[in-house]
């Protein structure tokens, strides 16, 4: 069972089929869902605004409690829908297979990398790249030199993330130890919701002597950013600028700009303009980059964010060769 369907027009399918006033874009989120203040919503806010500027109808299906969504669900809302975007990797081979079968439909994947399919556009994010330069951060600015990562899944673009903080860390600090633990395994999408357990396991790796916690697990990191208020240390956000959540104890977010790629998307579809093939959002184009550490700047010192920058710039240049785990 789906966890919720919100409509901008609830529509039965017939009557989706029928209407050619407006397209209907339906999309199906990432495994925490709505309202996860991280992945997305992200995205969502790029979609939100070209639904204000085209006027289309959006259906949206969330996942279960295991994460998924039902193959049912899935292709009631690709039958229905006229252009389909696939927030996440977890939705990779049920929807390569749907836009096979389905090659009226426009399809906008994230994070599965497929290739030389006519009605797929695909996004990916360069990940790794930020993520570098979130762990030079974390090893520049740790008392400890623990430092810890949290991932939702193992699902591929998570150790992505994980291969780059853990690289940027021993680039700016050769002593640190990394601690890494994952919520869940592969196929097992249940370690994106899960807060409390987030919370629990980030105490743990405080407790341990990890000053800083890298959080790549959309609900559930906001359990990672809990602890770390508690405790006294500091946890990185991840996908949308997180600092907010709490003020001084987020140290900085490594932020991926799910907002622009939706938006993109959409804009380039709604236009006539689409294109199959894969659309990359690295360092170099402003897919994927730091907060502006708006509550921390004045803790870390200047030459370490002069640091960082010289870093961000020898990444771009090809100075730095961060390992892409997806490539």
């Amino acid at each position: 069972m789906m966890k919720r369907v919100c409509v901008s027009q609830r529509l039965s399918r017939r009557s989706a089929l029928d209407c050619t006033a407006s397209p209907l874009v339906g999309c199906v989120t990432g495994a925490s869902g709505r309202d996860d203040l991280s992945y997305n919503d992200m995205a969502f806010s790029g979609i939100l605004k070209a639904q204000q500027e085209y006027n289309f109808r959006l259906l949206v299906l969330e996942p279960n409690s295991s994460g998924e969504s039902t193959e049912e669900d899935f292709l009631n809302i690709v039958e229905q829908s006229d252009i389909i975007i696939l927030l996440g990797a977890q939705h990779a081979g049920l929807a390569e297979e749907t836009a096979h079968t389905h090659p009226d439909k426009k399809f906008v994947f994230f994070e599965v990398p497929v290739e030389d399919v006519s009605n797929i556009s695909v996004v990916m994010f360069q990940q790794h790249e930020g993520s570098f330069l979130a762990g030079a951060l974390a090893g520049y600015v740790t008392k400890t030199d623990i430092v810890g990562f949290i991932g939702g899944t193992t699902i591929s673009p998570v150790p992505a993330f994980e291969q780059g903080y853990c690289e940027g860390a021993l680039y700016t600090n050769p002593n640190v130890k990394t601690r890494v633990e994952y919520l869940s395994l592969a196929r097992d999408f249940s370690g994106f919701a899960e807060p409390q357990k987030g919370y629990e396991l980030a105490m743990t790796l405080y407790g341990q002597g990890a000053d800083i916690i890298f959080a790549v697990a959309g609900l559930t990191g906001n359990g990672v950013i809990e602890a770390a208020r508690q405790s006294g240390h500091h946890a990185i956000g991840v996908d949308s600028d997180q600092d907010s959540l709490a003020k001084g104890v987020v140290l900085t977010s490594m932020i991926k700009r799910l907002d622009v790629a939706s938006y993109n998307a959409l804009k380039a579809i709604l236009k006539g303009d689409f294109a199959p093939g894969v659309t990359y959002y690295g360092l170099k184009n402003g897919g994927v980059s730091l907060s502006e550490m708006k509550y921390t700047r004045d803790t870390i010192s200047i030459e370490v964010l002069k640091k960082i920058e010289e870093i961000k710039e020898k990444i771009i240049n090809g100075e730095i060769i961060v390992t892409d785990m997806l490539s």
